[in-house]
């Protein structure tokens, strides 16, 4: 490190600076002294009283108690201010740099600072004429003059409590209209608005906590102001707040609500930076997960909406990793980042030495089910047992993958993906949204690595479809784990899964379409026994169509089918031949029906279960539909039932 340039720093007669680790415990042995003061003079004065004598001499005293009670509130401005000043470098300690010529005396402050908001309030905004923002100067000016007072708490709390609440709120949208570089102005609003909000709050650095001082402020209006942002429940997710949260100083506690409360998922760009603005100066996410949840089971504990504050907070971890607003495969950096350190740090939250009703609650789970779904290339990539970096520590950043079509925005461990998975693998209920992520995702892969294959082979195909099985093995691997699954029940469970497409068709008797969630059920939750390669002839196929798991088997095969004939594989024998024509299995242009619309009528299933088995030869030619789409079942089995196994021997 360099020596500090000789006339400049602390050292220098012109530097202004402040410590308020020594102002503090000074303030409190200033308010000390004034107490004992008036204690004393009060007794002096009744003693004088009781002896019929003139307490004149006493006006000193009164003097002095009057000077005090004007110096302590600026006495605890500055620090407040010299905080405010140094809130974005914490690491600062000692004696800060402070102005003491920006300091206005109190009563000027909020004076100045109520004018302010009233200019504010007038100022004209407008988009203009092609984007010119022609008030920009004008509303340039009006944050120039915020920006020098963005530390004093009289000042900004004047500003906001002229506002109002609806006021301070629609600052954002203001400055967004009329101003060209309207996100450094934002940040100063933010800033000040940390100021304000901080004000009232105990504030203390000091080891010794005796010297905490009050370095609040009264201004009427502003604690409703601070309320209402806070807590009114009609303006939940409101964009704008998250901006005004995102560079200034808040309140640990006070913003905890605000993030709690605002932005769970009506709006998932506020949803990020209002927990970005709650982990801004090196608080660890972690922490804030483990306060904020314990704030949904202080809910449950009182009785108080306790559903709503634990389903709350997973909405809220849900929009903020882009959820509801982004695409799997597509999330933008920001988004990203934060479902990356979120799937790590959640686990902590399911420590087996936690007791029970600290942990996770259920109505968050289903929410992180969302996040995995949203994830569901990420979670895939860090199930994958079969690429080189699968020892390798989990990492944020561009991923090289070998399957085809799959570019995760970072890299998961098997073990932290196993971790995340098992939070919401413990009902059916709560695994449908990422199992409908996966649909997606499976669908979406396969169709790729077939058109990379183009007929010729299938070497895309069995590296998207390992891919796909190991994630399969690890769901169902959490699965038994969290459900205290036995082996021997593994069968009837995964079989058991299927009830939840109802053979395919609803309730109502409408056919479910093979997508998303049912896709997915079809793809991995099936018995082994189920699974027999397409080159099995025998007529206890035909016996086994109402079996679950056999009904899956032909869903699997019938859209493996298509996919790889829409994309060059050629079938030994047409799906229109007449022998699997009566009821027909293709549509006039020769196309395989949908399976929704085959499912209804179980003569069509059994001339396509005969279909599947007549394109299936045993040989080795992967480029025939038959013995690819045989390839292919054996290959996600495999990878399936060794991710099973890897949970046995130490996923954990």
């Amino acid at each position: 490190m360099g020596k500090t340039p000789p006339g400049t720093g602390p050292l220098s007669p012109d530097y202004s600076g402040l410590d308020p680790e020594l102002m503090d415990p000074f303030i409190t042995t200033f308010k000390t002294g004034a107490d004992r003061i008036g204690q004393e003079s009060e007794a002096l004065r009744r003693l004088l009283e009781r002896a019929r004598l003139p307490a004149t001499g006493l006006q000193p005293l009164a003097a002095t108690l009057l000077w005090l009670d004007h110096q302590l509130p600026d006495l605890r401005r500055r620090s407040q201010a010299a905080r405010a000043a140094n809130a974005l470098a914490p690491w600062r300690t000692g004696l800060l740099p402070f102005d003491e010529s920006r300091l206005l005396p109190a009563g000027e402050a909020r004076r100045q600072g109520a004018a302010l908001a009233d200019r504010f309030k007038a100022a004209p905004s407008s988009f203009g004429v092609a984007g010119n923002k022609p008030y920009d100067g004008e509303l340039a000016a009006l944050m120039a003059e915020l920006d020098a007072h963005r530390d004093d708490p009289e000042f900004t709390a004047a500003f906001f409590a002229r506002l109002g609440a609806d006021g301070t709120r629609r600052i954002v949208g203001k400055l967004k209209m009329g101003m060209r570089d309207y996100d450094a102005a934002i940040d100063v609003v933010s800033r000040a608005f940390g100021t304000a909000v901080r004000a009232g709050d105990i504030v203390t650095r000091s080891r010794d906590t005796r010297a905490a001082v009050l370095t609040g402020t009264d201004v009427p209006g502003f604690a409703k102001v601070k309320r209402e942002l806070a807590q009114e429940t009609g303006h939940v997710g409101d964009e704008s707040l998250g901006y005004l949260l995102r560079a200034g100083d808040f309140p640990p506690a006070w913003l905890a609500g605000v993030v709690k409360r605002h932005a769970l998922g009506n709006n998932p760009a506020a949803a990020r930076l209002a927990i970005s603005a709650a982990t801004e100066g090196g608080v660890p996410l972690s922490r804030l997960l483990r306060d904020l949840h314990w704030r949904t089971r202080t809910s449950l504990t009182s009785g108080e909406h306790a559903p709503d504050a634990a389903n709350a907070f997973g909405r809220m971890l849900a929009a903020a990793a882009g959820a509801y607003d982004e695409k799997d495969g597509a999330h933008s950096p920001e988004a990203a980042k934060f479902a990356f350190d979120l799937m790590r740090a959640l686990p902590d939250l399911e420590d087996p030495k936690l007791p029970a009703d600290m942990r996770l609650q259920e109505p968050t789970r289903v929410h992180l089910a969302e996040i995995a779904g949203a994830y569901a290339t990420e979670i895939t990539e860090g199930a994958n047992l079969g690429d080189s970096d699968r020892t390798q520590a989990s990492q944020f950043g561009p991923v090289t993958s070998n399957v085809a079509g799959s570019e995760p925005s970072f890299r998961l461990s098997p073990e932290d993906t196993y971790a995340f998975v098992k939070l919401f693998a413990n009902t059916p209920e709560n695994l449908k949204p990422f199992a409908a992520g996966m649909g997606a995702l499976s669908d979406r892969l396969v169709r790729v690595a077939a058109q990379a294959d183009g007929g010729r082979g299938i070497e895309h195909l069995q590296r998207a479809m390992a891919a796909l099985g190991y994630a399969a093995g690890m769901q169902f691997a959490a699965e038994r784990s969290v459900q205290g699954k036995l082996d021997q029940q593994d069968k009837e469970f995964r079989e058991g899964q299927l009830a939840y497409l109802g053979f395919l068709v609803n309730a109502a008797g409408i056919a479910v379409p093979l997508e998303g969630q049912a896709m997915w059920l079809v793809l991995s939750a099936m018995a082994s026994e189920g699974l027999d390669s397409l080159t099995e002839v025998g007529e206890t196929r035909l016996d086994a169509l109402d079996d679950r798991s056999r009904l899956a088997t032909l869903a699997k095969e019938r859209w493996l089918a298509d996919m790889l004939m829409a994309n060059g594989f050629k079938p030994k024998v047409s799906a229109a031949d007449e022998r699997f024509n009566n009821p027909p299995i293709t549509d006039e242009n020769g196309r395989l029906l949908p399976f929704e619309k085959l499912v209804q009528d179980k003569p069509a299933l059994r001339n396509l279960n005969d279909w599947l088995i007549a394109n299936g030869s045993g040989g080795t030619d992967w480029s025939r539909l038959g013995e690819a789409v045989g390839a292919l079942d054996v290959i996600f089995r495999g990878a399936r039932d060794k991710a099973m196994s890897a949970e046995r021997s130490g996923f954990d």
